[in-house]
């Protein structure tokens, strides 16, 4: 058998609940119930995610995976620069036009190898 349940509303609030209800093409009761079905299932599963103290483990993987992001992205600015140095000081060197240019080509693979040994080290650690 079903109940009633008399709720008070401001016109305003009525308004907006006529108004929410037709675009959803239900009636105002079935999309008050709804709505309340909805509350209730939120706060039983923050209910059940308290008792099972989910908060602070997803608290703790959001942290890990902050601190790794941060660690994977501190770039060594010391070995940066003597990259740069060690370029210039190429590029500015009396080596020949062709021997340089060769040279330059083939630090951008000899860097992408050195990213890569760097990857693989820190997936084995």
């Amino acid at each position: 058998m079903d109940e009633t349940v008399t709720v008070r509303l401001s016109a305003e609030q009525r308004k907006e609940i006529v108004k929410q209800a037709n675009k959803t093409g239900e009636g105002v009761s079935e999309y008050i119930l709804k709505a309340t079905e909805q509350r209730i299932s939120r706060e039983l599963q923050e209910q059940r995610a308290g008792e099972l103290n989910l908060g602070s483990e997803l608290d703790y993987i959001a942290d890990a995976v902050v601190e790794d992001v941060e660690e994977a992205t501190n770039v060594d600015t010391d070995q940066e620069l003597f990259y740069s140095v060690a370029l210039w000081d190429l590029i500015s060197s009396e080596f020949p036009a062709d021997k340089r240019a060769t040279a330059m080509e083939e630090a951008t693979g000899k860097l992408e190898e050195e990213v890569e040994t760097i990857r693989n080290k820190e997936g084995q650690e």
